[in-house]
């Protein structure tokens, strides 16, 4: 099964390696002016200026009194931009693995060989999950080196922690999701626009909440509610509960995967 793995790997490669780079740059980036844009205090002015329904749809529920690099990224790239990135990241990845595959006709071909439907989707969910692995340590990775050699960056570990294994568990549920839907497709758009809304939906049912007390209520149907930042940096977050609801959607959907592929037929 390791040389399914492998090939996957090889064929998917240069997409992970460009989001998990391109989004490690971005944050090296803002490490890197965190410490001006604080001397300046520029970033609080244009936080400022800006409509509150902007600051709300881009989750920051902090303007001023940045008093680590994590508060900056909490609304900067944790919020509305990371949950962007989790979802086209994934969903791509699962169209790449599995809806495309089974749309051209290709994945006949890996089934004519020795090869065996479990073994296959165990393949492409080793992938998804390395992937996943692949984006958040290089992400941590950067965020390190900012600490140990930027001037005037500070970051705390735990909370460093606690962000990206939440991040991560996330990223393990919306790859199940993504690749469950995959499955059960014939035509790879199809499978596409379906997961892409349901994610769209999850993050505009985010959005809404944070506008008023009375739609606080629709974050409960959003996946993205169990990621947190702002509960993160306070500390106030239920932390081991989201990570076990997140652990719980993603071996529901995985093993949603395992069935719906191995009952459904395949044209040849």
């Amino acid at each position: 099964m390791m040389t399914i793995v492998w090939s996957l790997l090889k064929h998917n490669g240069k997409p992970i390696t460009a989001y998990a780079v391109g989004t490690s740059l971005y944050l090296l980036m803002l490490a890197a002016l965190y410490p001006s844009m604080m001397k300046t205090g520029l970033l609080e002015a244009k936080l400022q200026a800006l409509p509150p329904e902007v600051l709300k749809a881009f989750q920051y529920d902090k303007i001023t009194g940045f008093d680590n690099v994590l508060d900056l990224l909490g609304g900067n790239y944790y919020g509305l931009i990371f949950q962007i990135i989790a979802s086209l990241f994934l969903l791509s990845l699962a169209a790449r693995l599995l809806a495309r595959p089974i749309d051209n006709g290709e994945l006949i071909l890996y089934l004519a060989a020795p090869i065996t439907r479990h073994q296959y989707t165990a393949s492409a969910m080793i992938v998804m999950f390395l992937a996943s692995t692949c984006l958040v340590v290089c992400n941590t990775f950067v965020l390190l080196m900012a600490d140990w050699f930027v001037s005037g960056v500070s970051i705390d570990g735990m909370t460093l922690v606690r962000f990206q294994v939440n991040a991560l568990f996330l990223l393990y549920a919306i790859g199940g999701f993504t690749l469950c839907i995959a499955t059960l497709f014939d035509d790879e758009r199809r499978a596409f626009s379906i997961a892409g809304g349901v994610l769209v939906l999850s993050i505009v049912l985010t959005i809404g909440s944070g506008l008023s007390e009375k739609t606080e209520w629709m974050r409960y149907g959003s996946i993205f509610s169990l990621f947190n930042t702002q509960q993160l940096l306070e500390g106030t977050h239920h932390f081991f509960l989201h990570l076990l609801l997140l652990a719980s959607i993603s071996l529901l959907f995985h093993l949603g995967a395992f069935v719906s592929f191995r009952k459904r037929s395949l044209s040849i």
